[in-house]
């Protein structure tokens, strides 16, 4: 994969994304995007490259190399499988298969599943879902969507000697740790931008769109990063591509972009209309941003990235890039996708 020369520009307005039904456009999404190289230049961008953002879940890859380093100085590591390694980056559905590789994790290290802070909820796999009803009255915090993530603060915690109680807090040495290398990879003092608590009750971060995808550039090993941090960034967008389904699950986008480029690019949803992408073949990092926070619009904005670099798309991943609209009876009666102004602008801008 290479990138078209005459593609790297700074479009003003952010990319519009139409949800069509028939021929007229019913709703509209704007995305803003930012694609920088290792040194934080602006490769290509659409909007407010500088917005302020939540990337929520989309930079768990980066939370997880504290505790992959931690894994490593242990020598604890090498006997990890690929699932393993990549349910720490996880949004996962809360699949039997996620559940059992979090679980075994924990017990690796004579963690309780009591230590996880993160909430119960049931699968967002619907067949699991009705399983985990039948069998259970109340879910098991082990499914949650951010417990593989959870597991490896326990574990980073574990490692470190530190206490396990309160790991969760934004001043807990776990939370310190992945703010050491967050600020190194985006070149930035993540806390002094706003930050809350996320879902699962861990620290949520934010800042500009521009600095996270330069972090992103980095893991995809498109600068210079120390040899441990270097080595950190192979293993997770290895493991993830050689265990796809662990970083999300059936039916998600997340695991079928991973699945689909092998490898050569790794991407990672995040709640609110976030993607987070490492194009490891070229060295660059990209992030996105819906404004309206409509994930589907993510999915159409991540599509129209690849496009833009000139990378083919796989027909599996249409269902995504450009879905259609059914009704219940299964009769297609829209469609989402870049808007057709919007994709004249580029091409006129382009010429």
């Amino acid at each position: 994969m290479h990138p078209q020369p005459s593609l790297l520009q700074q479009f003003e307005n952010p990319l519009q994304i139409d949800v069509m039904r028939g021929k007229a456009v019913e709703s509209q999404h704007l995305v803003d995007i930012a694609l920088c190289d290792g040194q934080g230049r602006l490769m290509l961008s659409y909007g407010n490259a500088e917005a302020v953002i939540f990337p929520r879940s989309a930079i768990k890859p980066l939370q997880a190399l504290a505790v992959i380093d931690a894994l490593s100085k242990a020598g604890e590591l090498e006997s990890l499988s690929d699932e393993e390694i990549a349910v720490l980056c996880a949004s996962h559905n809360g699949e039997q298969k996620h559940v059992d590789i979090v679980g075994k994790l924990l017990d690796r290290f004579g963690i309780s599943h009591d230590r996880l802070v993160c909430g119960a909820h049931w699968s967002l796999h619907q067949p699991t879902l009705i399983s985990q009803v039948r069998e259970r009255n109340l879910p098991d915090k082990i499914y949650n969507n951010c417990s593989g993530k959870h597991a490896g603060m326990l574990i980073l915690a574990h490692l470190s000697g530190h206490d396990t109680d309160q790991y969760g807090d934004w001043q807990h040495p776990v939370q310190r740790r992945m703010i050491q290398i967050m600020n190194q990879l985006t070149e930035c003092d993540i806390l002094s931008f706003p930050h809350g608590i996320d879902g699962c009750g861990a620290p949520a971060y934010s800042a500009p769109l521009r600095s996270w995808a330069r972090a992103f550039a980095l893991f995809a090993g498109g600068g210079t990063l120390e040899g441990w941090l270097a080595d950190g960034c192979r293993t997770l967008s290895q493991a993830i591509a050689r265990a796809p389904f662990m970083i999300a699950g059936s039916g998600r986008c997340c695991s079928a972009v991973n699945q689909a480029y092998a490898g050569e690019i790794t991407v990672k949803v995040g709640a609110e209309g976030v993607y987070g992408i490492a194009f490891n073949s070229l060295g660059l990092g990209g992030m996105l941003k819906v404004r309206d926070g409509n994930t589907r619009a993510a999915e159409a904005g991540l599509g129209h990235l690849l496009s833009a670099l000139g990378i083919s798309q796989p027909e599996e991943l249409s269902e995504f890039f450009a879905p259609t609209l059914n009704n219940w009876a299964g009769t297609q009666v829209g469609r989402i996708a870049v808007a057709t102004s919007q994709i004249k602008k580029d091409s006129h801008q382009n010429k």
